[in-house]
């Protein structure tokens, strides 16, 4: 049986989702979860690897195993035994032929920066940047929609075969002193919404960037800052 769980998790003490040699990842204390509830060891997959610090609203994970669970039982059995960083929100069963990863359409994450007082309530939790001109930054943002080479804004170590990517939309707006962006493609290259919130802060403090020259530029030299993990969140995956 294929059961597909969806994820909350504050990634803070975590080194991501991946399994790592040294340190305590997000997929080895669900994959511990689910052994000591159904019995046995099984590998859960994960819609995407999200980096150390990382959080997710809403992850999207499947396994495998023979035990047949009511599905509140899976919901509650996890959790029972996941710290409590990380919460599973819900539980189904699933076609075998689904597979996480592969079957995700679009994803969408969010990143959280705010203005006014730096407080120590939000580490780790989201960028303290200060006063920026979300109006520039949203402007900006809009140019990244549509399908381009984002090479740009790729670090170095992605496994990706190609730097394509369809951007459906791209968002900067402002809530009670936060200010959100949001992106949602078809797949992101490895530390992409980073590199790119990073350009978007520069433009936002009033610096002279063109984000339609930038994706044009195909350079990673283009853009070497990288924006820190802990203010981005996997807000949603979805599916056919």
């Amino acid at each position: 049986m294929r059961y597909k769980i969806v994820l909350s998790y504050d990634g803070s003490d975590f080194c991501g989702w991946q399994s790592q040699p040294n340190g305590e990842s997000v997929q080895n204390a669900v994959e511990t979860a689910a052994a000591k509830l159904f019995g046995h060891k099984t590998t859960v997959v994960g819609s995407g690897r999200t980096d150390a610090g990382v959080h997710a609203l809403a992850q999207t994970a499947h396994f495998d195993s023979d035990k047949a669970l009511p599905i509140k039982n899976v919901v509650g059995g996890l959790n029972a035994y996941l710290p409590d960083s990380i919460r599973v929100i819900s539980a189904e069963e699933s076609d075998s032929r689904f597979d996480s990863r592969k079957s995700a359409k679009k994803k969408t994450y969010m990143y959280l920066m705010y203005r006014g007082d730096k407080t120590p309530l939000l580490n780790k939790r989201a960028l303290f940047a200060g006063d920026l001109d979300t109006a520039a930054m949203a402007a900006a943002a809009k140019e990244l929609i549509g399908t381009h080479d984002f090479s740009t804004f790729k670090a170095a170590g992605s496994s990706a075969k190609t730097s394509m990517r369809t951007v459906y939309d791209a968002t900067v707006e402002e809530r009670d002193g936060f200010i959100v962006f949001k992106i949602t493609a078809n797949g992101f290259l490895y530390n992409m919404v980073r590199i790119i919130v990073a350009q978007l802060i520069k433009i936002g403090k009033g610096e002279h960037i063109d984000m339609a020259t930038l994706i044009a530029a195909r350079d990673r030299n283009a853009a070497k800052e990288t924006a820190p993990g802990y203010g981005l969140y996997l807000y949603r995956v979805e599916y056919d």
